[in-house]
């Protein structure tokens, strides 16, 4: 009996896993470009059939190799035209990878970093996204390599020169994937910033990745925000979040001035979360209008789409 390869059977976490993309990526090239167009089950969700995973894959190749998704999708449209379905093409199957853990890829990043080398390094995040989740990424990959590198300094045991490599490479790779990310599907804006005098990003960038990614729209500042311009960017932004990041108490103090920054705004009422290392430990005044979120990316990333949704929901 001849395969039906357009038997719906697959459903939307299954295809993510299958193909390293977000179920927020499926769901928007679905509604902006009508790209695939799974079944629905009895209960409303979403299957896709081997058809539709071939399409997706073929997208994905594309745009891997550096083509936007609109024209990847034009250029689909040109070869199904003509008859030349990519889709329908048999495809080799690919060679069997085998599982490498989320520990040993961190021990890997961290060990070619600190060789300068950066083509190696690129690989092991490109192998890393092909094994896992966005989350586990930035948790178990990047955050322990940091962390790892730069206590490696501080012991004395590697040069500045080399931190500051390893440093540069995980801002221009985490600047590349806000750049990557879809455009945003939710309501509501976050802004995200360091505090006034914070100049270390790498955190709150992480954070920033995982929000973008999950469709969400996120304005990022950079780093030592000047509190005397916050109130022009927020009444043109009008943010549901306000998310400030600081790792020295010198930053995080001057955001003491913050409550008469937004009583200048009484038309706004944006959440204010305070998050990085200068916080831990830290209580803030009852009357102080902001919460600190501390634990893993992943815990606040969750807890500030709470935040979001709570906001629409009241």
């Amino acid at each position: 009996m001849a395969h039906d390869n357009r038997l719906p059977v697959y459903n939307i976490k299954a295809v993510s896993r299958l193909l390293g993309l977000l179920p927020v990526t499926l769901r928007a090239w679905e509604r902006r470009y009508g790209l695939p167009t799974p079944t629905r089950g009895d209960q409303g969700y979403r299957l896709y059939s081997e058809y539709d995973l071939s399409t997706l894959r073929w997208l994905k190749q594309q745009i891997d190799s550096g083509m936007s998704i609109s024209r990847a999708v034009e250029y689909l449209n040109e070869l199904r035209q003509t008859g030349r379905d990519p889709a329908e093409a048999p495809m080799p199957a690919p060679a069997p990878e085998k599982p490498t853990s989320l520990v040993l890829l961190s021990e890997q990043l961290m060990t070619v970093l600190l060789r300068f080398d950066e083509p190696a390094a690129l690989e092991i995040m490109r192998r890393a996204f092909a094994l896992y989740n966005i989350d586990e990424v930035m948790t178990e990959v990047v955050q322990p390599a940091l962390v790892k590198i730069g206590e490696a300094w501080h012991r004395g045991e590697i040069p500045i020169a080399t931190e500051h490599f390893a440093t540069q490479f995980f801002m221009q790779s985490l600047l590349g994937m806000i750049s990557a990310s879809m455009p945003p599907v939710h309501r509501g804006k976050i802004v995200a910033a360091c505090a006034p005098g914070e100049m270390h990003q790498i955190g709150l960038l992480m954070l920033v990745v995982m929000l973008r990614w999950r469709g969400w729209d996120v304005k990022y500042l950079g780093p030592d925000l000047i509190l005397d311009r916050l109130e022009e960017t927020l009444s043109q932004l009008r943010p549901r979040v306000v998310l400030f990041s600081a790792t020295s108490q010198h930053a995080a103090s001057r955001l003491e001035r913050l409550p008469e920054v937004l009583d200048r705004m009484p038309d706004l009422h944006p959440v204010v979360v305070f998050g990085g290392q200068a916080f831990h430990g830290m209580q803030l005044p009852e009357t102080f209008p902001a919460v600190i979120l501390q634990g893993a990316p992943s815990s606040i990333v969750r807890s500030i789409e709470r935040m979001m949704g709570e906001v629409y929901d009241n």
